[in-house]
Formats: structure tokens, C-alpha cells, sequence
């Protein structure tokens, strides 16, 4: 299981110079401390890191548990008013970077606009390496039985929400066509919106952690290929794992962080079927 939770203040100018960001606290599940965030002992390791910004240069993360090493300074970073294609992600699922439960975790960035200038950095925070996708991913008999357990596909959804600038806004998906009955996992998503920068999934079934991404702001935008349930360009799967499990008639809403008020988003979650079971066993 893997959580995101973001960092953002205005910096001033300064190329070079190192400039602490403020935890995102508005709709937070995670605790602030001081001007940073405390360390789950849930999911106490490094997943990823994201950044973006019109002229953000560097992106640096710390947290006492990482000394005497210097602390990890991250770059290419994203540069713009949105992500750009393909995305330029810290992903380091392959060795998550374990941390100190309840200690302090903050983010620097740098920055060399001409004047102050708002950053934005997405930290994944996980409970170790991302868990496998369960069972077996379109197995031979789906020839002879469509509802097989672990066919695999994506389904595209949409919703018409005002975003609120600067904040998260929960968004309900409504699908292009009906999710056929049964138990299922997530194992990526992508989401499209004019002004979006962030967005994580809103469990309806728990459990409270909320996994999520970079918004694509153009059709043609490519997220970070560990994003996805399958990377399209090398037919490998689940960069993240599994980002949780739901019934089709409770699928997860989704938040989203935008910069302005736009009107219209897309998504496409990537899915596996894992049973015909519709009600959870322990009820």
C-alpha cells in the first residue's frame, strides 16, 4: 500500500539557494510537524517523489534518519505549469527509502525565476517494496469463461466538478459502462484535468491511505510509466502494485489538486477482476 501527500509554499527567488516548502495540511491524513510532516509508523518508507513548477530547479528531501549521508537532491524535475511528457518522477519503488517513524519530514526546493514563485512536490510514502498483483493476469481460460478471475483492463470514467484552486476536490467517476459484478483491484490510474496537478484515489472500503499520481493536462501527456497498471511502451506490469482493492458498486472516488477552477476531468483506472464476490466475507 502506498499513500501521496503534498508540500507547497510560494519561494522567493534565489538560484541555487534552498527553500523550505509547507506540508500540505488541508485535507491531510498524516500529522504536521513544525513546518513539515511526521513519518507513519504504518508507511514509514520512500516511495516516490514529484515536483513541479514554472521554474523549479531542485527538489530536496530530509529527514534526520537519512544523516550522516547527505540528504537525496533530486533533479530533472518538472518545469511548467504542469507535468510535463513523460513525467519526471523520483520513483523508488525498486528500494524505498526507509525512514524513522514519527520523525520529521520535510522538503527544500530551489527555484530561479525572476520573482517568488509557488512549487508543488508529491511525496509517496508506502509500508515497503509495492505489493504484487494478485493471482494470474488473463489466464487461457477467459476463452472459455469471460468472468475468470484476473482479467485485466482499463476502464475510462468522467465528471463535470468545479475544482477549487489551490485545494483538493473530491470528484465521483461516473464509468462509460457498468463494471460487471464481482471483487477487484487497482493497479494504476490516470487522470486527465485542464489545471490539475495531483490527484489520489478516496477509498469507499478502506482501507484510509489514499494512493495516487500526476495529472496529465493534454490527451497526449505521458505519466510516469510505474503509474500505470501496464507500462505502454514495454508490456510490463504494475510499476506500484496494488493501490487497493473494491467492490464494483463502491469503486474510489478521487481528489484532485488543481491550480484553477476548471469544470471537466477524465480518468481511466487500470483494474483486474478478482472474483465474483459482491460483499466482503467478514460481514
Amino acid at each position: 500500500m502506498f499513500h501521496l501527500e503534498l508540500f507547497s509554499s510560494s519561494l522567493a527567488t534565489g538560484a541555487g539557494t534552498f527553500q523550505q516548502l509547507t506540508y500540505f495540511s488541508s485535507d491531510a491524513i498524516l500529522p504536521r510537524l513544525v513546518n513539515g510532516m511526521q513519518v507513519s509508523p504504518d508507511i514509514p518508507y520512500l516511495l516516490a517523489v514529484m515536483g513541479v513548477g514554472a521554474n523549479l530547479v531542485h527538489v530536496r528531501v530530509q529527514a534526520n534518519s537519512m544523516l550522516p549521508f547527505p540528504y537525496p537532491t533530486m533533479s530533472p524535475n518538472n518545469r511548467g505549469t504542469g507535468f510535463e511528457s513523460p513525467a519526471r518522477v523520483w520513483d523508488l519503488a525498486h528500494a524505498p527509502l526507509p525512514l524513522k517513524p514519527t520523525e520529521e519530514f520535510d522538503v527544500f526546493c530551489s527555484q530561479n525565476a525572476a520573482g517568488a514563485q509557488t512549487e508543488y512536490v508529491a511525496c509517496l510514502f508506502s509500508d515497503g517494496k509495492p505489493t504484487p498483483i494478485p493471482g494470474n493476469l488473463n489466464p487461457h481460460q477467459i476463452t472459455l469463461n469471460p468472468a475468470t478471475p484476473g482479467r485485466v483492463f482499463s476502464v475510462h470514467w468522467t465528471a463535470s466538478v468545479t475544482l477549487t484552486a489551490g485545494n483538493w476536490t473530491l470528484v465521483q467517476p461516473a464509468f462509460d459502462q457498468a463494471l460487471y459484478a464481482g471483487y477487484y483491484a487497482l493497479l494504476g490510474a490516470r487522470v486527465f484535468s485542464a489545471t490539475g496537478l495531483f490527484f489520489r484515489m478516496f477509498p469507499a472500503m478502506g482501507p484510509k491511505w489514499r494512493p495516487g499520481g500526476s495529472c496529465v493536462q493534454t490527451y497526449d501527456g505521458y505519466e510516469h510509466p510505474s503509474q500505470r497498471g501496464f507500462n505502454a511502451l514495454n508490456s510490463q506490469f504494475a510499476g506500484w502494485g496494488t493501490w487497493l482493492n473494491f467492490f464494483q458498486n463502491v469503486p474510489p472516488q478521487v481528489e484532485v489538486f488543481s491550480t484553477a477552477a476548471d469544470t471537466a476531468q477524465e480518468g481511466w483506472f487500470d483494474i483486474v477482476y478478482l472474483g465474483p464476490q459482491v460483499i466482503s466475507s467478514t460481514i
